[in-house]
């Protein structure tokens, strides 16, 4: 018989899909983390949920724990008869450069009495909590997040966890004090995605735990249904209906999915190469004066290579980034140039984009450049790598560090596609 939520001993469990493409592991230098929370489950008689409110907090540690990002998980009305709880749509911890060690998970689910003020402090914390977070990756610089927004997050995590251990209001724990907390080392996060359940009650066995969508959230009990998006812990053949769950999605990604501000900024930057190469051919620019700026001008506000330089620092510092992401756009910006330099010399703009396009191509299919332009490259990447070594944990196995120099440097460089295609020239 199913144990009731707030009973049984607390366990952690790793559930990690099988995938025979992808069984990367997560190294510092070449991956983006994110961390969803799925879904929850709590085991409470139908009538207890007409007067309580589920609610809980998660916190996530990185970086030898010099990156804290708290959160608040929101209060939710179940509907008759459900125990499922969607917890979020949106990744609790959006796309962040890892950068390295174990990651620290805590978790707490507390059930308080229903109350409409309470219920929109709760989403209130929650949305407030998700969107520092989100702030907190989107502006961190190589040295982390800002402390402000550390501070403001971890403030909100406390006044709720106050109130869900409230005796005025009727606070019930399902998961203990000491919050259960899981440390997972980034050789265990294999493939794209993996799993980590907190599960209070009955003792698991953990190789009889999978992960499947469709659960039926608006009927009574738990109903499968494939078409349903969410997703939720299996034991066997059957959905894990026992004590209480807390299910949480650790994504694993090579590639930055959204837009840096100075993203325009490069592609302006090869327009304008691109624009010089052909102005030279056309003779509206003397070749003298096309290489000329193809060189620093001394007072870093007047050549093509001034635009360069200043672009490099930005990437450089560019904290939201990974080391191998920043190393291709400043590696592939630099060839551009070397690339302009040899067609503005034979006048032949055509040496422009055959270069780039055919560096693009050999990146693409993982093929080391064995030319003036590949040491080019190679050069500009082990700048970036040696400017953003010092930021990497230090209780980082060499193992899980990036080697971005040799071959590897090249077969790596498969795995950012868009990267590699918006360096293209037509």
């Amino acid at each position: 018989m199913a144990i009731e939520a707030g009973r049984g001993e607390h366990h952690i469990y790793k559930i990690i899909p099988k995938n025979d493409a992808d069984q990367a592991k997560l190294t510092a230098g070449s991956h983006y983390i994110s961390v969803d929370a799925a879904s929850w489950f709590i085991n409470k008689q139908n009538s207890w949920f007409s007067d309580h409110i589920p609610s809980g907090t998660l916190n996530i540690r990185m970086a030898g724990g010099l990156e804290d990002y708290p959160v608040a998980l929101g209060g939710f009305r179940l509907p008759e008869g459900g125990r499922i709880a969607p917890v979020f749509q949106n990744p609790i911890l959006v796309e962040r450069n890892y950068r390295g060690g174990p990651i620290t998970f805590s978790a707490m689910l507390a059930l308080v009495k229903k109350d409409a003020t309470l219920a929109g402090m709760l989403k209130t914390a929650a949305l407030a909590s998700l969107g520092i977070v989100a702030g907190m990756v989107e502006t961190a610089t190589l040295t982390g997040p800002a402390g402000i927004l550390t501070a403001a997050g971890n403030e909100i995590l406390v006044s709720v966890q106050k109130m869900l251990t409230d005796t005025n209001l009727k606070a019930e724990p399902i998961f203990d004090f000491p919050h259960p907390e899981f440390q997972l080392r980034p050789e265990d996060v294999i493939g794209p995605e993996i799993y980590i359940l907190f599960h209070r009650g009955e003792a698991l066995r953990e190789a009889g735990l999978t992960v499947k969508p469709g659960v039926d959230n608006q009927t009574k009990g738990i109903t499968v249904k494939r078409q349903s998006t969410i997703m939720m812990p299996y034991y066997g053949d059957s959905p894990l209906e026992d004590g209480a769950w807390l299910l949480l999605r650790i994504r694993r990604s090579d590639e930055y999915s959204g837009v840096r501000s100075w993203f325009l900024d490069t592609a302006k930057l090869r327009s304008k190469i691109q624009s010089l190469v052909e102005d030279v051919k056309a003779g509206l620019i003397s070749k003298d004066d096309g290489l000329a700026q193809l060189k620093p001008s001394g007072t870093g506000e007047q050549t093509v290579l001034d635009e360069f330089l200043r672009l490099r620092a930005i990437i450089f510092n560019d904290g939201v980034i990974s080391e191998r992401e920043a190393g291709a756009q400043v590696g592939l910006l630099y060839t551009t140039i070397v690339a302009a330099r040899e067609a503005i010399k034979k006048q032949n703009p055509e040496i422009l984009i055959a270069t780039l396009n055919s560096v693009s191509a050999s990146l693409s299919r993982g093929e080391a450049v064995n030319s003036e332009i590949g040491t080019a490259f190679a050069e500009q990447v082990a700048m970036v790598v040696n400017a953003r070594k010092p930021s990497i944990a230090k209780d980082t196995a060499p193992s899980r560090i990036a080697r971005l120099s040799g071959d590897e440097l090249f077969s790596t460089m498969q795995y950012l596609p868009k990267t590699l295609q918006r360096s293209n020239l037509k």
